[in-house]
C-alpha cells in the first residue's frame, strides 16, 4: 500500500514537471522568436518523440515506472536546442534548401550523437531502473533527431514558406 501511494506521488509529480517544462519552454521560445508560431513548430518534435518514445516503450515492453519516467520531461528539455537552431538558420537561410545545406543540420546530428552515445551507455548499468532510463533516453533523443532533422524543416516549408532574397537584399515571401 505505501509503495501504491509513492508511485502515485511520483507520478503526479513528474506529470507537473512536465506540464512545468512544456509551459516554461514555451514561453522562452516566444519570448525568444517573438512569435506563437515558431515556438509551437520547435515543439511539434518534442511532442512526436515523446510520443513515439511511449509507443516504443509499449512494444519493447519496457512501460513507464517510477524509474524512466523523467525521461518525458527530459526529451522536452534536451530537444529544444536542436529546434531552435533550426528555426533559427531557416529564418536566417530563407528556405529549406539554404537551411539544408548549411552547418546547421551537420551540428545537430554530431551533438545529437554525442548525446546519444552518453545515454546508451546507461543501458549497460546492472541496475535494471538506470538501464531503462538508458535506453529510453536513447531511444528518444534518437527520435528527437530524426524529428528535428526531418520533420522539422517540412514544417518550416510548409508553415512558413520558402522566402528568396529581393533587390534590396531582404528575405520576402515568395
Amino acid at each position: 500500500m505505501i509503495e501504491w501511494g509513492v508511485g502515485s506521488i511520483v507520478s503526479e509529480s513528474f506529470q507537473q514537471a512536465l506540464i512545468l517544462a512544456v509551459a516554461s519552454i514555451l514561453v522562452l521560445l516566444i519570448l525568444n522568436f517573438r512569435n506563437l508560431r515558431d515556438a509551437v513548430l520547435i515543439l511539434i518534435p518534442l511532442a512526436l518523440a515523446a510520443l513515439f518514445t511511449l509507443a516504443a516503450g509499449v512494444v519493447f515492453d519496457e512501460p513507464m515506472n517510477m524509474a524512466n519516467v523523467i525521461v518525458l520531461p527530459l526529451i522536452f528539455g534536451l530537444g529544444v536546442d536542436n529546434g531552435i537552431h533550426v528555426v533559427d538558420r531557416f529564418h536566417g537561410a530563407g528556405d529549406v534548401e539554404h537551411l539544408l545545406a548549411s552547418s546547421t543540420p551537420r551540428a545537430v546530428v554530431l551533438s545529437t550523437l554525442t548525446t546519444i552515445g552518453t545515454f546508451a551507455a546507461l543501458m549497460l548499468s546492472p541496475h535494471d531502473g538506470t538501464a531503462s532510463i538508458g535506453m529510453l533516453l536513447t531511444l528518444a533523443v534518437a527520435l528527437l533527431l530524426v524529428c528535428t532533422v526531418f520533420v522539422l524543416p517540412v514544417l518550416l516549408s510548409v508553415v512558413v514558406g520558402d522566402r528568396s532574397l529581393d533587390a534590396g537584399g531582404r528575405l520576402s515571401q515568395t
